[in-house]
């Protein structure tokens, strides 16, 4: 592929001075290609990685931690004695790079796990290209292949870390990486081309509805219907498909819920990461080791009944925990979820349908439904927020909505269609005043948009300004938008 064949998309740095990516556009096919620009050694400085991996290789367990890169900036400066060669300071730092991608990272695909576009990483099999899905592109083909020795090595790295044995026997692993990445592993007795590696990610720090709105996905008037639904006991249901973004809006919404509140989440694998105090994080245990049993999602559901949550989360609705998370909408509970559907008419169908099999009655007690997706903006790949409606009932003659928001392709803006029946129904039972709900509206996007204006968007002052506006909402609203955090 000569220079004329190719158009520079994208250009960025991943480890400055170290790894560049190039996302170019062949002109021929019209795909976009990733490419890694990692660095090139010397003559001298290929023969000193080469005898420092010799020796790594006949040394102990690796120190953790920081000590790992003390130990091998170490081994070679006893590589570079051993071989009587003399590298200078960028070549030691290039020979350095290499030798930590390769023990404490992930071999040739650490690039991509550390770049802070990457969502996903496929790996289909050996001397197959790596794939990526960026933020900005989705599917990327990289330049990075693993013969069958690399790809093997990878899959022994990642069972041990998960801590999980992977074989003949048992040849699929799921399980969580220990900087939070979501693996799916299956080896070539499952995959006739050879093994399969997925590798998710997912970030440390949440993205906050600050985040959000700042990028577009929310604005801040729906954000602000959705707090006050949330403080008063209107459950939420996020739709949307595969990689949409809503265990994120998941996350950043129960940010918004009072600090003092006992949540319950359950997960098969943990993804929420929530400030609040009586969090109770469960997760699913399956296990293959003889006379320990399987903890599922629906006996979770069951045992956090048990346990009195304010709210009750449950990450993804797939199985019979369904019913009994709508059981505990039923008693009182408010309950968050997501379901894998590209419509609500399709999430009411999935919940209908086996193995949910949720009675239709039950169904509109997921009062809102708000359906998240990946849409093309200005020739790019953006999440929004395409609608948010309130399921009224469901009958044999169909569904009854009342759509709140909804997405505007041409402008690209979430437009309100509609007030709220449920919180019309909160004023007709006189738990809430119409002026009350007028002013705290009004009140709660004056501070979610000054919020936005001034970054006030990490997790920290996001959970700041929620606390101390349930506390004084006049005295923090009058803070945040004078520029400051309460």
């Amino acid at each position: 592929m000569t220079e004329k064949d190719i158009e520079l998309i994208d250009e960025y740095e991943i480890i400055k001075g170290l790894v560049n990516v190039v996302i170019v556009r062949d002109r021929t096919t019209g795909l976009y290609l990733y490419n890694v620009i990692e660095p090139t050694l010397s003559d001298n400085a290929s023969k000193v990685l080469m005898k420092s991996r010799e020796l790594l290789r006949m040394s102990d367990k690796l120190p953790e931690g920081n000590n790992v890169e003390v130990y091998l900036r170490a081994l070679i400066n006893e590589t570079m004695s051993k071989l009587r060669i003399k590298l200078g300071d960028d070549e030691i730092r290039n020979v350095m790079y290499y030798l930590v991608r390769d023990t404490a990272g992930y071999g040739k695909i650490d690039p991509l796990i550390r770049d802070d576009y990457t969502e996903d990483v496929n790996i289909n099999g050996p001397n197959k290209p790596v794939y990526v899905w960026h933020s900005r592109y989705e599917h990327l083909r990289t330049n990075i292949t693993l013969s069958n020795d690399e790809l093997n090595s990878l899959v022994v790295k990642i069972s041990q870390r998960v801590g999980k044995n992977v074989s003949s026997a048992y040849p699929i692993l799921e399980g969580l990486l220990p900087e939070g990445l979501r693996v799916e592993l299956g080896l070539k007795d499952i995959s006739p081309y050879g093994s399969i590696i997925t590798i998710r990610k997912f970030r440390a720090n949440p993205i906050t509805v600050i985040d959000l709105i700042i990028d577009g996905v929310i604005k801040a008037d729906a954000a602000a219907t959705l707090w006050f639904m949330l403080e008063n006991g209107i459950n939420m249901v996020i739709i949307g498909p595969t990689g949409a973004g809503k265990t994120t809006l998941l996350n950043a919404l129960l940010f918004l819920i009072r600090p003092e509140a006992r949540i319950v989440t359950i997960e098969d694998t943990r993804e929420i990461n929530i400030p609040h105090e009586q969090w109770v994080p469960l997760v699913i245990r399956e296990s293959e080791t003889p006379g320990v049993r399987n903890v599922t999602a629906y006996e979770l559901v069951k045992v956090s009944m048990r346990i009195r949550p304010d709210y009750l989360v449950v990450g993804e609705l797939r199985g019979e925990e369904a019913y009994v998370f709508f059981q505990g909408l039923a008693s009182g509970h408010t309950g968050l979820t997501t379901i894998h559907a590209s419509s609500l008419n399709a999430a009411v169908r999935r919940l209908l349908s086996r193995p949910m099999n949720v009675p239709p009655a039950l169904i509109p007690l997921a009062n809102v439904f708000i359906l998240i997706n990946r849409v093309k903006v200005s020739g790019r790949i953006a999440r929004r927020v395409i609608d948010i409606s309130e399921l009224l009932d469901v009958s044999r003659d169909g569904l009854r909505v009342n759509t709140l928001f909804r997405w505007s392709k041409d402008k690209d803006d979430i437009i309100k269609l509609s007030d709220s029946a449920l919180i019309a129904d909160l004023i007709r039972m006189g738990k809430v005043l119409q002026e009350e709900v007028d002013g705290e509206l009004k009140r709660r996007t004056e501070v979610m948009v000054a919020m936005a204006k001034y970054g006030f968007r990490s997790p920290e002052a996001v959970f700041r300004v929620t606390r101390n506006y349930y506390v004084d909402p006049e005295r923090t609203h009058k803070t945040v938008i004078s520029g400051e955090l309460p």
